[in-house]
């Protein structure tokens, strides 16, 4: 399933607060360039390296006029807690369906993906932290694919979208955007600093 690309519009979604509200994803790219990172599952090793390496350098993302904004599909309370025990300093939002997932172009992944040599070592990596070391799905899937997308403030006229100035579909469950590169892509997306 194809999403969209660098210079597409964004597409909005109507997603769920950890409070249950319903909440526009447009509007975290109204005023400021985001970082929308869609997560696998809350138990998820590298979700939570990605989290908090997200959470460590969210100064630095702020710097570049940014904030980031979450993703999941799993359970309401394991989002809860998910987000307490990381102390995130940005939201977390649900999208029960996945429809949004489905709109950014991720999917289902394969077997090749779960089982890629490329995975191996950050995964002992991850279950060597305490903060980072898989948890179960907790009501998430274990196949989704993650993504990570960068929106500037351009297009609002159009239908509430932002442009997408970097677009990164996981080639594998490990395979998240480094800082250096997001704070590339925010570096030339209009409204930063």
């Amino acid at each position: 399933m194809a999403g969209p690309e660098v210079g597409d519009p964004a597409p909005d979604a109507l997603l769920i607060d950890l409070e249950r509200r319903e909440v526009r994803l447009s509007t975290f790219w109204k005023e400021r360039p985001a970082v929308v990172v869609f997560l696998r599952y809350f138990g998820c090793p590298f979700c939570q390296m990605q989290v908090v390496t997200l959470r460590n350098e969210h100064e630095r993302i702020r710097g570049f006029g940014a904030d980031v904004a979450l993703v999941g599909h799993g359970d309401p309370d394991a989002a809860v807690e998910f987000a307490s025990s990381k102390g995130l300093p940005f939201p977390l939002l649900l999208d029960p369906d996945r429809g949004t997932y489905r709109a950014y172009g991720l999917v289902q992944g394969k077997a090749m993906q779960v089982l890629s040599p490329r995975v191996a070592l950050p995964w002992i990596k991850a279950e060597l932290s305490s903060e980072t070391r898989q948890r179960g799905l907790k009501g998430g899937d274990f196949l989704q694919m993650p993504g990570t997308f960068v929106v500037d403030t351009s297009g609002l006229v159009r239908a509430r979208g932002g442009t997408v100035r970097m677009a990164h579909r996981n080639r594998n469950f490990a395979d998240a955007p480094s800082i250096d590169r997001l704070l590339e892509a925010l570096g030339g997306a209009e409204g930063s600093p």
